[in-house]
């Protein structure tokens, strides 16, 4: 028995045809160009061996590109060496080639979809300015330095647009169509009809482009007319060989003298850059080619999902309707017009009430009143059918809701099982109470998976399923979590950077409602980020409630939360300086006094006010004024604990709490804070001001005294230091319910103004 070849050897025998077929491809394509460069004594106008060398490499790995290189390489020297080219004066050339090519290919697999690289327009303006005008580019430049020393600057520029305009446009012309070529296309697509088709349409628009060339002004304004055409009403690659067609067409055309590209102007285009019309009209063919694939993609996307709904519910086992909010059939499958013994066209015409048995409508209708006042978010329950015949049947109901953007009910989505058999039949019915059970459980999470994330998992905690919104936020496919633990899948932490939830059987959604924002269940996706959620976790039992899994609904609430956070933020912060809010300071202020029962800590509170802000604000502007309060807010925290809560209680007023700290220390402090403020040069428009400030402290150690009463004290050893000449530190002294002043001298101001 003859033995089968390794695998190894088959891959190798590929590859290493592909390599051969690469090598005389290039080679054919750089004989038909140079021998276009022989006859005009110039640049080829359309150089086409680097087109066809990019989507090569792009579609090959980086270990293959070597071989590929050294085969491209040969065909362009085998080219040259049938021309009779000496070798050294190629060289830099094809060089220069090759590392184009590589280059532009590198490129793109880096910015481009590896399946299929153009699949829309924004990769394909992406392929246009990587390959079509920066790689050009670079190959231009690189082309001048080895001919700098032997041409003319008149020269070099001729030259220099002549070889950028060759690359471009041959790159524009062959490289897409091989970048979305896969092998099999014609073989599969291009059926005996469509290929005449496209035989016809290519002839067409070729015929109108030489008549164009021939005969009619404004030459390339009316190629584009056909060319637009072919990419309206063709897929891809039929309207990209029909570009490369024109293009080869036109330049074969020009290069053998039977029309000229050059527009009937009074201006004549140098030579170099004879092509760029044809750069023009390919430019927006190959753009609107693109689009339209785009339309089409999304059409037959939108074709596919609506026939496998309809396929779905048409081929469905059980009887399913779509039922309008007040009721009425909508659309009906075959299974449900079997089961009731109507027709569809007739049963149409009814309301679900028409063919509920009367004495199940009640519960029926209840239930559906929760399900659209949204207490509920889907429902089941057996009830009983009036067939055509006259016969009451028995049927297993499942509803869910389907709503609209705005949250608007649209139809309700109704599986009606038939169980009359069961209902019938006590023994039956008992052997398959459970697996109805499981079923109906199943069923409920299905039904809630429209707009949440949903993961089931088994008795091992082990997940079995997961909807695609839950495959978007965790990072992971279905099919990577499948039989994974649900804990190693869903990680779910308490805040940012809080404990992991260990345990999601045992989670108590009640706890979570009401905890902090900071606290609130964050879901930390596999490369996919953070997102706030509320979380519910439904237990999976067995008629017998032995646990059979469990099931995850993950809602995303990040945009709530965020905008909680901000106005919670807002709420509790001055927002010219971004220190706390009155309101925040004497919720700060009650924590300071409950600390003094509980840890037997004594405070200090401070009253600070502002000298001479009035002046400042009345002479250079509001916007001075709020600026100077801003700069004032940002020197007084860099001088405080970070335990310690300062706020602005309004216009040039500032409070300051002090945690756990004795009546010398915050004197001292509120000295410094004094001092340097006093010392505070404003620039303001080129303009130095200077300010200070006053300050009242009292002592907080007595649990007994009321937070307002604290505030009055530290507010009336403020208003003693104001009155004192500014720029002082007054002390409450509660026995003689007076202000004294600070004896640090350092505090004083050395002016009385």
């Amino acid at each position: 028995m003859e033995k089968s070849k390794p695998p190894s050897i088959l891959v190798n025998r590929a590859n290493w045809t592909s390599h051969v077929l690469l090598g005389i491809s290039v080679c054919l394509l750089a004989l038909a160009c140079m021998s276009v460069i022989q006859k005009s004594s110039s640049l080829a106008g359309l150089w086409l061996p680097t087109a066809l060398m990019i989507p090569v490499l792009f579609h090959h790995r980086y270990r293959d590109w070597l071989p590929l290189l050294c085969a491209s390489a040969l065909g362009i020297a085998a080219a040259h060496t049938v021309l009779g080219t000496p070798f050294l004066r190629y060289l830099p050339y094809m060089l220069n080639n090759l590392f184009e090519a590589s280059l532009c290919a590198s490129l793109l697999r880096r910015m481009l979809p590896a399946q299929d690289p153009l699949s829309g327009l924004g990769y394909w303006i992406r392929f246009l300015l990587i390959a079509v005008i920066l790689c050009p580019l670079v190959s231009s430049f690189i082309m001048m330095l080895f001919i700098l020393h032997v041409h003319s600057p008149v020269e070099l520029q001729s030259r220099f647009a002549t070889w950028f305009m060759s690359e471009a446009v041959a790159i524009l012309a062959l490289t897409p169509l091989g970048l979305i070529y896969q092998r099999g296309y014609f073989r599969k697509n291009l059926t005996p009809d469509r290929f005449f088709g496209l035989l016809l349409t290519l002839v067409i628009t070729l015929v109108a482009g030489f008549l164009a060339l021939k005969w009619l002004p404004y030459t390339f304004a009316f190629i584009t007319i056909p060319l637009l055409w072919c990419a309206i009403r063709l897929p891809r690659v039929e309207a990209f060989i029909i570009f490369l067609s024109m293009t080869l067409m036109i330049t074969l055309l020009h290069t053998s003298g039977i029309v000229s590209v050059q527009p009937h102007t009074v201006v004549q285009i140098p030579q170099g850059l004879i092509f760029l019309p044809l750069l023009l009209i390919l430019t927006p063919a190959n753009a609107m080619a693109m689009a339209m694939h785009a339309l089409r993609a999304e059409k037959s996307h939108i074709t596919q999902s609506e026939n496998r709904f309809r396929n779905a519910m048409e081929y469905s086992a059980i009887g399913m309707a779509l039922v309008s909010p007040q009721g009425k059939l909508l659309q009906v499958n075959k299974s449900l017009c079997n089961l009731l013994g109507y027709e569809a066209r007739y049963l149409t015409t009814l309301t679900f009430q028409e063919i509920t048995y009367q004495e199940d409508l009640g519960k029926d209708l209840t239930l559906l009143g929760q399900l659209l006042n949204d207490e509920i978010q889907n429902y089941t329950m057996e009830k009983r059918y009036l067939c055509r015949s006259g016969e009451v049947i028995w049927a297993l109901l499942a509803v869910s809701l389907v709503r609209d953007e705005e949250h608007n009910p649209l139809y309700f989505i109704s599986q009606i099982e038939d169980i009359n058999d069961l209902k019938h039949t006590e023994v039956t019915n008992k052997r398959l109470s459970e697996a109805l059970h499981e079923e109906k459980e199943l069923l409920h999470i299905t039904l809630n998976s429209i707009n949440e994330a949903v993961i089931s998992t088994d008795r091992n905690m082990n997940i079995t399923f997961m909807n695609p919104v839950a495959e978007k936020m965790t990072g992971w496919t279905e099919e990577q979590a499948q039989g994974q633990p649900v804990n190693r899948i869903v990680l779910i932490s308490k805040g940012q950077d809080g404990p992991l939830i260990d345990n999601l059987l045992q989670f108590d959604i009640n706890e979570n409602l009401h905890s902090s924002i900071e606290r609130s269940l964050v879901l930390h996706g596999y490369h996919t980020g953070l997102f706030d959620v509320q979380l519910a976790v439904s237990p999976l039992r067995t008629l017998k409630d032995e646990p059979i899994g469990i099931v995850l609904v993950l809602q995303d609430v990040s945009k709530s939360r965020e905008l909680m956070r901000k106005l919670s933020y807002s709420a509790s912060h001055d927002l010219l300086t971004g220190l706390s809010n009155r309101g925040s300071f004497e919720s700060s202020l009650k924590k300071a006094l409950n600390l003094i029962v509980t840890a037997h800590q004594s405070h200090c509170l401070a009253f600070i006010d502002l000298d001479r802000f009035k002046a400042i604000n009345d002479t250079a502007g509001h916007a001075a004024g709020d600026e100077l309060l801003r700069q004032i807010s940002t020197l007084m925290q860099e001088h405080i604990r970070n335990s310690d809560r300062l706020a602005r209680l309004g216009g040039d007023e500032f409070a300051l709490i002090l945690f756990d700290c004795p009546a010398e220390q915050g004197l001292s402090t509120l000295a410094k804070l004094v001092s340097e403020i006093n010392q505070f040069e404003f620039i303001w428009e080129d303009k130095f001001y200077r300010i200070g400030a006053s300050a009242g402290l009292t002592k907080m150690n007595d649990p007994d005294v009321s937070s307002s009463e604290y505030m009055a004290q530290a507010d009336k050893a403020c208003y003693t230091a104001k009155n004192n000449g500014r720029g002082r530190v007054f002390r409450y002294e509660p026995e003689q319910k007076t202000a004294t002043v600070h004896t640090d001298n350092s505090v004083f101001p050395t002016d009385k103004h």
